[in-house]
């Protein structure tokens, strides 16, 4: 298994800014020193935005990734986002990508006191703070369209948070604003460990800016290849540092210059989520599906549920599962008739259910987890054992929210394409379809055509599922999906779902009666309730594409080129792909990743080839 870095040891751990307040101005308990001062917009400007030429950049070129070790407030990203704000439609940079750790994240609360002292970036700033909600720590993508403008907030301590990002040649940084605390009072961020990082971390021609001029900071930079230039401070400090990079990094092309040709196979929710984010950034994408109908598996159900199997340790699983999870609840509640933020329920029906529920518990979480005794459950519910409410999460419509995805200018979907083969030649991609003509001049691939996959992939697990619809009416009344073993979603259209078997042994994917009873027998057994399954009986049976280790697949499947896939997502589909799908495009543009490198080598496709 890789190695996911952090100083936490799950990931609902949040570290919040322990502060003193000398009326609106925060003080660090911890390095006892201010975090601005009333003079900080035009420090930040001359200390990190004119060191590292920043508005020269943003005309000249054609992308840029901002580096920032010490958030802070996020003062120095406010003042960045105003300014770019003025810049974004001259620029040729179609999307500004700013990446910012710290171990301690302020609160929403504690951001607005911060701002009382500048008006100027309340405008700014709103657009923000509409989606800023640390649920989990380490790295949360956070998109601001309005802008042009995607942060990558990243709650670590400085050195795992860099080691999480090496081994991926789009996670360099071109500009870096060095904003910790005094170096006599915080030396683990000003080390020699972290010079390297930054450096090894830096693309060709990167440069710094800092307020520090320590003798040793400048030493550690000088060490890992940069030329350092010391240059006369900012109102009371006397001196700053400022750094370009004389080692030329490896980087691969950038084919963000042009909108980059995209094919993806499969208009399910894995291809889907991946076109939604690659036209966000402005690519041309191609979507094929085989059959006559966009969605297909089990993206064609009728109602569904997001799904999440939390996982309180420090794996990459653990890591995985919160961050997907929270990203695609924020993307789908852009889309409100195709998806409900109702939260969902667990019950605690056996004794494997109640120990995940209690590990749930022991978290602390309160913003996420709520606790409802049996008394409680009973009354609103109907059900006699406890529960626990998920507050973030709900109940969609899988064909309406694949839609909902694919529906952007930039995206065109092809259907009845059986999608044979690919031939790579002159950097360019071209695709054979069994029944229609080639198509070329492709600059990307996306193969995330579910059962497809094992073309590819051959060891992938293969389960039949089947749902279950009652249309008669039943005694309980649940406005929000209901989970143990099994789940019970919302009455929709005159129907009660529930879900779902998991047949590892099948011959076909007919509906069985078979099966269907014994779902509806396990349904009762786990919730302690009888069902109403006297009128007719609907029966939906899909396939659901797996692996072994229960982690899916997403990245390049050849190292010299590129094709990536996207699959193996098992029955939490919905809940992955939309970060996964970020995943592929920020590698596509050769932009930051928004998982870590751990993460990322987890569910990489190689480690099953």
């Amino acid at each position: 298994m890789t190695t996911h870095h952090s100083f936490f040891n799950n990931p609902f751990e949040i570290k919040s800014q322990d502060v003193n307040w000398d009326k609106d101005i925060p003080q660090s308990v911890e390095y006892e020193d201010r975090f601005f001062q009333t003079n900080t917009i035009a420090e930040i400007y001359n200390v990190f935005i004119k060191p590292n030429d920043i508005e020269d950049r943003w005309i000249k070129d054609s992308s840029m990734t901002i580096g920032e070790l010490g958030y802070g407030f996020g003062l120095n990203f406010f003042a960045t986002a105003h300014l770019w704000n003025k810049y974004k439609e001259k620029s040729q940079i179609k999307t500004l990508e700013y990446v910012s750790i710290d171990e301690a994240l302020p609160s929403k609360d504690q951001i607005l006191k911060v701002l009382k002292n500048f008006s100027s970036l309340a405008e700014i700033s709103k657009y923000f703070l509409e989606r800023y909600e640390p649920m989990h720590n380490d790295m949360q993508r956070i998109d601001i369209p309005d802008l042009n403008l995607k942060l990558t907030l990243i709650q670590n301590q400085a050195e795992p948070a860099l080691k999480n990002l090496l081994g991926y040649s789009n996670n360099k940084i071109n500009a870096w604003f060095l904003d910790g605390f005094d170096p006599k009072k915080n030396n683990s961020m000003w080390n020699s460990s972290i010079a390297q990082y930054v450096s090894l971390l830096s693309s060709q021609y990167a440069t710094f800016a800092t307020f520090t001029a320590a003798g040793f900071v400048k030493r550690n930079f000088k060490k890992f290849g940069f030329e350092v230039t010391k240059e006369k401070g900012f109102a009371a400090k006397r001196h700053k540092l400022k750094g370009q990079i004389r080692i030329l990094q490896d980087t691969k092309d950038n084919i963000q210059k042009n909108a980059p040709q995209v094919a993806i196979i499969g208009s399910g929710i894995a291809g889907s989520s991946a076109a939604y984010a690659l036209s966000n950034r402005g690519a041309i994408v191609d979507v094929y599906e085989s059959s006559n109908k966009i969605t297909s598996g089990t993206s064609s159900n009728p109602v569904a549920a997001l799904y999440p199997r939390f996982s309180s340790n420090n794996s990459p699983y653990a890591y995985l599962i919160a961050q997907t999870y929270f990203y695609a609840d924020k993307i789908y509640a852009q889309f409100s008739k195709e998806y409900k933020r109702s939260g969902l329920l667990f019950t605690h029906s056996n004794s494997y259910q109640a120990e995940w529920v209690q590990s749930m518990i022991d978290l602390k979480r309160e913003d996420i987890f709520q606790t409802l005794s049996a008394n409680e459950m009973h009354n609103k519910y109907g059900f006699k054992s406890k529960g626990l409410k998920v507050h973030p999460g709900g109940y969609f419509f899988p064909k309406l929210l694949c839609k909902a995805l694919l529906n952007h200018p930039n995206i065109n979907v092809s259907t009845n394409h059986c999608f044979e083969k690919w031939f790579s030649r002159n950097n360019k991609i071209e695709l054979n379809f069994a029944n229609l003509p080639s198509q070329n001049n492709y600059d990307a691939l996306i193969i995330a055509n579910g059962l497809g996959l094992k073309n590819l992939i051959p060891n992938l697990k293969v389960s039949k599922g089947q749902l279950v619809g009652l249309t008669a009416e039943q005694k309980f009344k649940v406005d929000l999906p209901l989970n143990s073993e099994g789940y019970i979603l919302p009455r929709v259209d005159g129907v009660t779902w529930i879900g779902s078997t998991y047949e590892r042994e099948f011959t076909d994917l007919r509906p069985s009666s078979e099966e269907c009873m014994k779902l509806i027998s396990k349904t009762e057994e786990n919730f302690h309730f009888k069902l109403n399954a006297k009128e007719e009986v609907l029966i939906e049976a899909r396939l659901r594409v797996g692996t072994k280790d229960r982690l899916p697949v997403a990245g390049k499947i050849c190292s010299n080129e590129n094709i990536y896939v996207l699959g193996a997502l098992g029955s939490r589909g919905f809940s992955l792909a939309p970060l996964l799908g970020e995943f592929l495009a920020s590698q596509i543009y050769d932009a930051p990743n928004p998982i870590s490198t751990g993460v990322a080598l987890a569910i990489d496709p190689r480690r099953l080839l």
